[in-house]
């Protein structure tokens, strides 16, 4: 296989540490103000953590923000909106967050909002930091690859193809950054980057990587 002079992808594993705020939301106006205050990190988790709660099957709602909406003050239409931001279509948080305020502002200015929930309902913003580990786990050619993607544990999947995002600062996942500037197959790494893993589940997304990686295999011999 062809390993020689490639620099070897290492595959890490996080554990998330989730730290509470002080703030919370008991109604849309007090979600947009803490949507525009809460540090990055928050964002990105309550954009993201629900991919770590449903490993093998997709969240009902992308995010914990269009989760709450619906739940708990019964705003179907707030929900689908925020459950139709691909936070893939933005290369940081910042402007995501800016997103989020607009679709609020938007939303509440129409007159839409639907009141204030009861006591124990509120909407917790929550942090985290990311504790990063790197495993024994490498790879220097498609083959090792693809062997490696059936081993990892869901969470390094996250990691490689979600945290990356927030890492990076960039459109763009470990994994097809590795296997373009690294192994120089720029068309798998593009498949790779429009492949959207809000449709899947962590199971399922590395299913398809394994499927698609396995179907390049033999060019990298």
């Amino acid at each position: 296989m062809n390993n020689g002079g490639v620099s070897p992808f290492l595959f890490w594993d996080c554990v998330q540490l989730i730290e509470l705020t002080n703030r919370t939301a008991s109604d849309l106006n007090e979600l947009l103000d803490g949507i525009r205050e809460v540090p990055p990190n928050s964002i990105f988790l309550h954009m993201h953590q629900s991919f770590l709660k449903y490993h093998f099957f997709p969240p009902e709602y992308t995010n914990d923000f269009s989760a709450w909406v619906s739940h708990h003050l019964g705003d179907d239409a707030l929900a689908e909106k925020f459950s139709e931001l691909d936070p893939f279509d933005y290369a940081n948080i910042e402007d995501l967050r800016q997103r989020l305020i607009k679709i609020l502002e938007e939303h509440t200015r129409d007159g839409i909002a639907r009141g204030r929930v009861r006591q124990g309902e509120e909407f917790y913003f929550n942090q985290s930091v990311t504790i990063e580990m790197l495993t024994d786990l490498r790879a220097t050619n498609l083959r090792e690859f693809r062997e490696c993607l059936e081993k990892i544990p869901l969470t390094s999947l996250y990691y490689h193809i979600f945290e990356a995002r927030l890492r990076l600062e960039r459109k763009t996942d470990d994994f097809s950054y590795w296997i373009e500037d690294s192994l120089g197959i720029p068309e798998l790494a593009e498949k790779i980057r429009r492949m959207d893993p809000y449709m899947y589940s962590l199971e399922d997304l590395r299913r398809e990587l394994i499927k698609l990686v396995g179907s390049y295999e033999s060019r990298d011999a």
